[in-house]
C-alpha cells in the first residue's frame, strides 16, 4: 500500500522552519513521519496516486494509528476520525482541518483516496490510558488532572503549542510501545542495582546516559535520557528529560518534563517545566513552565513568563485569529536568537518572533541616586532617578549618573 505525504506549506510561528524540521524529542517531525510510515508497513510515493493514503506534512502520529485507518478504510474513499479521548481534549485546538464531531475529531487532510466518492468516517481509537492526580482546585478550576497515556496520538503541528503537545506525548508513545516483558526486565534489573524498592531509588536506575557525560555526585537523575557530552551539575535534578548531546545544567537547576537541544543551557538554580529547547538555547529564567525556546535564544534572570490564567483558557494566534487553547495553563514562545533581558514579564501564550531583542524600560531602571534621602524615606524609582514616594522627578543636573549615593554631578 501506498502513502503520499501532502506538502502544507505551513511554518510554525515564530521559528518559520519548514515544519517537517520541527523538533520531537531531539529528532524533526520528518524522522517521526518516516517511521510511522515503515511502522505500517506502507510505501512512500511522490505523487498523489489513488488508491493510496494521503498525509499532511503536518502529522505527528504512528504507525500503529496508520495502520488502523487503512484498515478500516478497507479500500474506500475514508477520512480519519479520532475517537472521543482525553488525547483528543488536550490536543485537539487550532488545527486548522481539524472538527469536532460526535464521535471525536474528523481530520480532513488525512484520508483513503481511491475511486473518488464520497468519504466514509473511519475512527480510530488512541489506546489511551489515563491518570488522575490531584489537583487544587484554585489553580484549574478541578479537584483532580486527568492524564491521557496514548499509544497512537494524533497531532497536526500548526502552532508552537502543538511543538509542546508532540514532546509530551513522546514519552508515552515510546513506553506503550514497549513489550511488557522488556519493560518488565529493565523494571527488574533496575530494581536489583538499586538494592531497594523505594521507588525514587528505582527511578534513578531508569536513565540512559550517553558517552563522557560529566554527572557530579549529588546530582539526581530520574527516568532522564542522556546524550553524549551532557553535563549535569551539583544538586541538579533532572526528570523524565531528554537532553541531547553537549546540554549542560549548571547546578542547582532542575529540569523536569522537558525536551533540550544539542548544546542548549539551563543556568544555575533555575527550574524548568514541560519545555522545549532548542539547539544552543541558553534558559537563566528562575521559572519557566510550558514554554518553547528557539536556537541560540537567552532568556535571562529575572524575566517571566506568565503561565496561567485563573478564569478561562489561554487564548493564542493563529493565522491573524483567536483561538483557545484548551487549557490555563501555558507560558510563551521564544523565536530563535531572542534575547531576553532581566525585568521583562512576558503574558501567557505570546510569541516573540525571531532575533527580538527584549529589555526593560530604562525609566524603569535606578541609574541616579541623589545623595541626602535617608530622612525621606520611604525611596522609589521615578524615571530612572530614586526620589522620595510621590516626589516629582528631579531635574537631571542635580543628581548623579553614578551609582555611588554620595557622588554629585
Amino acid at each position: 500500500m501506498k502513502v503520499y505525504v501532502e506538502p502544507t506549506g505551513r511554518r510554525i510561528s515564530p521559528f518559520n522552519d519548514p515544519v517537517g524540521e520541527t523538533p520531537i524529542g531531539n529528532r524533526p517531525l520528518s524522522y517521526w513521519q518516516d517511521k510511522a510510515i515503515a511502522d505500517a508497513g506502507l510505501e512512500r510515493i511522490d505523487a498523489l496516486e489513488p488508491p493510496c493514503l494521503v498525509i499532511p506534512d503536518t502529522l505527528f502520529t504512528t504507525g500503529g494509528a496508520l495502520k488502523k485507518f487503512v484498515e478500516g478504510a478497507d479500500g474506500r474513499d475514508a477520512v480519519f476520525v479520532l475517537a472521543d479521548s482525553r488525547h483528543g481534549r488536550d490536543s485537539a485546538h487550532v488545527q486548522p482541518g481539524v472538527e469536532r464531531i460526535e464521535t471525536g475529531w474528523r481530520f480532513s487532510l488525512i484520508r483513503w483516496v481511491a475511486a473518488g466518492h464520497a468519504p466514509v468516517d473511519v475512527v480510530v481509537d488512541p489506546d489511551e490510558k489515563t491518570m488522575d492526580l490531584p489537583m487544587r482546585n484554585q489553580y484549574l478550576g478541578t479537584d483532580t488532572l486527568e492524564l491521557a497515556f496514548p499509544r497512537d496520538p494524533v497531532i497536526t503541528l500548526h502552532h508552537w503549542i502543538h511543538i509542546l503537545s508532540a514532546n509530551q506525548v513522546l514519552g508515552s508513545v515510546e513506553m506503550r510501545n514497549t513489550p511488557v516483558w522488556k519493560f518488565a526486565g529493565k523494571l527488574l534489573w533496575a530494581v536489583i542495582r538499586a538494592v531497594s524498592l523505594n521507588k525514587w531509588k528505582v527511578l534513578g536506575k531508569l536513565n540512559t546516559i550517553g558517552k563522557n557525560c560529566d554527572i557530579h555526585p549529588t546530582a539526581v537523575l530520574e527516568g532522564a535520557t542522556l546524550g553524549d557530552n551532557v553535563t549535569v551539575g551539583a544538586f541538579a535534578r533532572v526528570l523524565f528529560s531528554r537532553l541531547d548531546d553537549g546540554v549542560v545544567v549548571m547546578p542547582g537547576a532542575q529540569v523536569e518534563l522537558c525536551t533540550v537541544g544539542a548544546n542548549a543551557t539551563v543556568s544555575e538554580a533555575v527550574v524548568i517545566r514541560f519545555c522545549v529547547l532548542y539547539p544552543e538555547a541558553v534558559v537563566s529564567q528562575y521559572l519557566m513552565q510550558q514554554c518553547v525556546l528557539g536556537m541560540r535564544s537567552v532568556t535571562t534572570g529575572g524575566a517571566f513568563s506568565i503561565d496561567l490564567n485563573f478564569d478561562q483558557d489561554i487564548r493564542v494566534k493563529l493565522d491573524g485569529e483567536l483561538h483557545s487553547s484548551g487549557t490555563r495553563f501555558l507560558g510563551s514562545a521564544f523565536g530563535h536568537r531572542c534575547r531576553v533581558g532581566t525585568g521583562f514579564w512576558m503574558a501567557s501564550g505570546r510569541i516573540v518572533p525571531n532575533d527580538y531583542f527584549l529589555i526593560r524600560h530604562p525609566d524603569l531602571v535606578l541609574s541616579k541616586l541623589p545623595p541626602g534621602l535617608a530622612e525621606q524615606n520611604p525611596l522609589a524609582v521615578d524615571g530612572r532617578t530614586l526620589l522620595p514616594l510621590g516626589q516629582p522627578a528631579l531635574k537631571d543636573e542635580t543628581v548623579s549618573s553614578d551609582t555611588d549615593p554620595s557622588a554629585t554631578d
